[in-house]
């Protein structure tokens, strides 16, 4: 029997799309160097400018605000959530 392994850092988490079941990429902000972007190759980064975004929780049907930490690497989906 094996064991599934998981990343020894945060960063290095992939997850499906809820949208398309896509893979999914966590979000960095900041400042990063080329080594640590090296490192850390499914991670999307987007610089340090954090902009709110608006969403409609699909459970609830709510509209909810918030910094999203996940993005779909689809190009047809691009759905982000936090």
């Amino acid at each position: 029997m094996t064991k599934e392994l998981k990343p020894a850092k945060k960063r290095a988490t992939v997850r499906k799309c809820p949208i398309c079941g896509h893979e999914s990429w966590r979000i960095a902000y900041g400042m990063m160097m080329p080594d640590a972007m090296a490192e850390y190759s499914k991670t999307e980064f987007a610089g340090c400018c954090l902009t709110t975004e608006e969403r409609i929780y699909p459970a609830t049907g709510k509209v909810e605000f918030g910094i999203p930490e996940w993005a779909c690497q689809n190009p047809e989906c691009r759905h982000r959530w936090w």
